[in-house]
């Protein structure tokens, strides 16, 4: 059986409860949480929500193990 590296390419949508001050800096929270967890499992604090995901795979390169 051969090796192969593939792309796994993720869009995703979630929604997510942070506390702020503003809804500026509630945006900004989420988008440090995207950075970190994007494509993860979000920490239940945030009561996460997946309202959208759609991936493909693409590029199967073979590659030496």
């Amino acid at each position: 059986m051969k090796t192969y590296r593939v792309a796994i390419c993720l869009e995703e949508g979630q929604v997510v409860k942070v506390k702020a001050d503003s809804p500026e800096q509630a945006e900004e929270k989420a988008y440090q949480i995207a950075e970190e967890f994007g494509g993860t499992d979000y920490p239940k604090k945030h009561q996460a929500d997946c309202v959208h995901r759609d991936y493909f795979v693409q590029d199967a390169e073979e590659v030496s193990e």
